[in-house]
């Protein structure tokens, strides 16, 4: 298991390095060291509000399987979850979460809240995604509408026959923790509600999310399109769940490159803002979780 981790460390190390020499490492240097201070400290705030969001739309999830925690719990335990999966492939980490509130809420109903909080951001990053490539490409989007219907359906079968498929299950020792987990899903009463909730909150997030990128790209002396960086970007981001990196790397800042370029910002520039981008992340993710975290490292 730690020879796959460093071999997908140095696979995204390598990614990055090829990146850099195509693209030269002294003029992404030069682009992040003349980015303006000011405007890197907003997109740190405004990252701290995308937290907020998602942090809420976590605990109202919990809330509705009857597991309730302070803000600032949810706050803390999402940032420490976000810095796990700042360093597992296809950012697994996050699924440490429920350890982090294990005092306060139990893992039952933890995994199952983390599992409906990652299917509303699938969902929803498939949903802007399609409509971002229709909207600035108008071809090749046949396959997201298709995966898009796909994960709905199978998303929409699994919820509705939740009750039926635990007490199935629980006719098997073997299987008896994955029907707790179903029976967590189960004391969800709406369940279309807390979806659709979730959903609404994400898409606003993925608002904070954009507006981040676009005030990083603003401190370096480029405007792309909002609305662009706000239907697109998570596709960018749906990168780093491929993996065959840590947490996406080299992955998401190629793609975060390209859609920049598409724009008609330099790919140099592009490289530097998703680079700047990952700094402020991570830092945020250490500063506001680290603690968190650590009882889990």
């Amino acid at each position: 298991m730690r020879f796959r981790k460093i071999l997908r460390l140095v696979f995204g190390l390598l990614l990055v390095a090829v990146l850099l020499h195509r693209l030269g490492p002294a003029e992404v240097a030069r682009t992040i060291i003349s980015a303006r201070p000011d405007c890197v400290l907003i997109a740190v705030s405004v990252y701290s509000i995308t937290f907020l969001i998602l942090s809420t739309r976590w605990r109202l999830i919990l809330h509705d399987m009857g597991g309730d925690i302070p803000l600032r719990s949810a706050y803390q335990a999402f940032a420490g979850g976000m810095i796990l999966s700042d360093i597992t492939p296809a950012r697994i980490g996050e699924l440490s979460r429920p350890l982090l509130v294990r005092d306060e809420v139990e893992m039952s109903r933890g995994l199952a809240s983390v599992f409906l909080d990652r299917l509303s951001d699938i969902i929803t990053i498939l949903i802007l995604g399609a409509c971002g490539l229709i909207l600035f490409f108008r071809e090749g989007v046949i396959a997201i509408p298709l995966m898009l219907a796909i994960v709905a359906l199978s998303s929409a079968a699994v919820l509705h026959f939740r009750r039926a498929i635990s007490e199935r299950l629980r006719g098997s020792d073997h299987l008896t923790p994955i029907a707790i987990f179903f029976e967590a899903l189960s004391d969800v009463n709406d369940i279309r509600f807390v979806m659709l909730r979730s959903i609404l909150l994400t898409v606003i997030a993925w608002v904070t999310h954009a507006l981040r990128v676009y005030i990083l790209a603003i401190s370096v002396g480029q405007e792309p399109s909002l609305q662009m960086l706000f239907l697109l970007l998570p596709l960018v981001s749906a990168l780093s769940l491929i993996p065959v990196s840590i947490s996406g790397l080299g992955l998401v800042e190629g793609g975060m490159a390209a859609l920049l370029a598409s724009q008609g910002i330099p790919a140099s520039t592009g490289l530097s803002i998703a680079f700047m981008d990952r700094m402020v992340t991570v830092a945020f993710h250490i500063i506001a979780g680290g603690r968190a975290a650590s009882r889990v490292l």
